[in-house]
Order: C-alpha cells, then sequence, then structure tokens
C-alpha cells in the first residue's frame, strides 16, 4: 500500500529548517533567481561607462601632453594607471546596474550577479580584443586581452612569474570590484515596503 504524503505547514516547515541547518547561507540557494536581464543590462552599461572614461582619458592626456617635452614612459604608466582605474570604476557601475535592473535583494543572488557581470564583460573584452575591435575601449580592454596574448609570449621570458601574478592579481581585482559593485546595488526589502 502506498503511503500520500500531505504538504502540512508542520512539514514545510521541518524541511526547511532541515535545509538551514544541513546549508550554510552561502551554499543555500532558496530562491535565488539571476536575472539575465539584468547582468547583460550591467555588462552593456560597463562597456558603455568604459568607452566614456577612455575616451575621457585620451582626452586628458592629449591635452595634458606637450609635443617633444613629454617623457613617453610617463605616458604610458598615465594610461595604463587610467585603464586599471577606469575598467575597475566599470565592472563596480555595471554591478551596481545589473542587481537594480533585475530587483535582487538576496545577498547570495546578487553576488553571482556580480560575477555573472564580470565574466560576460571580460569575455566580450577578450573577444573584441581578439578581433580589433578592442580599441574602441583603449588600453583597458588591452588589459584584459593582454593577459591572452601575454600568456604564450611570458611563457618564453624570463619575467613569467611576476607576469603570472599580474594577469591574475589585476583579474582578481575586477571580479571584486564587479561583485561589491553588485553587492552595493541590491535592493533593501525593508526600504522598499515602507516607500
Amino acid at each position: 500500500m502506498a503511503t500520500v504524503v500531505r504538504d502540512t505547514p508542520y512539514r514545510d516547515r521541518r524541511v526547511t529548517e532541515r535545509r538551514r541547518i544541513a546549508y550554510p547561507t552561502a551554499l543555500r540557494a532558496d530562491g535565488m533567481r539571476v536575472s539575465w536581464g539584468g547582468v547583460f543590462g550591467g555588462v552593456l552599461v560597463a562597456l558603455g561607462f568604459l568607452l566614456l572614461m577612455t575616451a575621457l582619458g585620451v582626452a586628458v592626456g592629449i591635452t595634458a601632453a606637450q609635443p617633444g617635452e613629454t617623457d613617453t614612459g610617463t605616458l604610458g604608466a598615465g594610461a595604463g594607471i587610467w585603464a586599471a582605474v577606469s575598467l575597475l570604476v566599470a565592472l563596480f557601475v555595471g554591478g551596481w546596474v545589473s542587481t537594480r535592473i533585475g530587483a535582487i535583494f538576496d545577498g547570495t543572488t546578487g553576488f553571482f550577479e556580480g560575477a555573472l557581470v564580470w565574466v560576460v564583460s571580460v569575455l566580450l573584452m577578450l573577444c573584441m580584443a581578439s578581433t580589433g575591435l578592442g580599441m574602441l575601449f583603449g588600453g583597458a580592454s588591452e588589459l584584459v586581452g593582454g593577459a591572452a596574448q601575454a600568456l604564450s609570449s611570458v611563457l618564453q621570458s624570463s619575467q613569467a612569474t611576476r607576469a603570472a601574478w599580474i594577469t591574475f592579481g589585476a583579474l582578481l581585482l575586477s571580479l571584486l570590484a564587479a561583485v561589491f559593485g553588485a553587492m552595493a546595488g541590491r535592493r533593501d526589502p525593508v526600504k522598499e515596503a515602507g516607500a
């Protein structure tokens, strides 16, 4: 004879309590709904913001450079720093926008939305850099796209270890920027209910 399990409030509460105890908060995925519209919106905003920041960097660099008097090493270092900061800010803004568009309240979902914005952005920049479209985004796509090209050429140089750690650090910083942006952009259910 088959036993029929009826859904009762007591049974539902027991199952929920078991899940809460068995799985830590970071691994619990009850109700996690990633908004792909929010992710793609965040990626587009990040790329648009990066393009805007690159244009600003070029304009400031051309204005500040004195022809014949400015050292090219100084210009290159300044451009590299500007590209890195622009990329980090663009990914932070992209992560923030992704959770705002997706109306994300949950911290775990916000974390994964930020990580997805980072993954899609980095893959898109690598694709653009390899096809030549990366010139639109200046040095920032060169930082990301250069990681793949540098890996093959760096293995032959004497500074392979240093370049590998710099690439890893840059990618980790950009991931953290996107995730922190997504966590900062989460909606607050208490404020939303009161409004």
